[in-house]
């Protein structure tokens, strides 16, 4: 069974209680799928900080490099542990949202996908993300616990990409993020066995940093925001 993941409605209110003096980020660096968030973002706290959108282990690599930045927000706990241990980040600033891998289909469904074990189709073009990014590695250990081969045709370097692709109709299908999938307005495989593997969104300071935006993503406001776009608030 395939279903569709439609996008509903949220008013935001702007609020003054994440707006005090200094309290948002110059330079905030967040996850591809997190690309739909930042207008809002920015429109709730009446901020324009500067977004640098890329897939999480390439954020690092930007940090690494000496790309300055005031917040990260990585697509996985594994992601940060690592900016953690290599000393990139001050202080983690906890989960802000979460997110769950799905089996999407490109428009029309043109290779009949129906079920998981699909992605084990050679006849089918199928894509995944890079085994070094966070949903690939979430993808990888699905597919593991599922016991599936995927016959995968393409390993994309971030969610978005892959996303992208499947909407475009270049694959029949492939594993990426809810929000991803309902950016696209793509339809799913209707499988309860994926709800199961989800991703948490970690965020920490950067270079003595301070930010708003982790306390306005905790708001009712913002947790309104991460579920309109498909995100598991924690």
């Amino acid at each position: 069974m395939i279903r569709r993941l439609s996008i509903g409605l949220v008013a935001i209110l702007a609020t003054a209680a994440f707006c005090g003096e200094n309290d948002e980020p110059d330079i905030a660096m967040v996850p591809s799928s997190f690309t739909d968030l930042t207008a809002e973002i920015d429109l709730a706290l009446d901020d324009d900080p500067e977004w640098i959108i890329a897939g999480s282990s390439r954020l690092l690599r930007q940090l690494e490099d000496g790309a300055a930045a005031d917040l990260l927000i990585t697509a996985d706990a594994e992601t940060m542990d690592r900016a953690i241990a290599d000393g990139l980040v001050d202080s983690t600033l906890g989960v802000v949202a979460r997110n769950r891998l799905v089996f999407a289909v490109a428009p029309d469904n043109p290779g009949g996908i129906a079920a998981v074990e699909d992605l084990g189709n050679a006849d089918l073009f199928l894509g995944i993300c890079a085994p070094e990014v966070p949903c690939g590695r979430l993808a990888a250990t699905a597919v593991d616990a599922l016991s599936v081969d995927v016959a995968a045709d393409t390993e994309e370097p971030n969610v978005r990409a892959l996303a992208l692709k499947i909407a475009r109709g270049e694959l029949d299908g492939g594993l990426i993020y809810a929000t991803d999938a309902l950016a696209f307005s793509l339809d799913t495989v209707d499988d309860e066995r994926l709800a199961s593997f989800v991703t948490d969104y970690v965020a920490a300071s950067v270079h003595g940093g301070t930010t708003g935006i982790p306390a306005f993503l905790r708001s009712d406001d913002g947790r309104a925001l991460l579920e309109s776009r498909g995100f598991i608030v924690p």
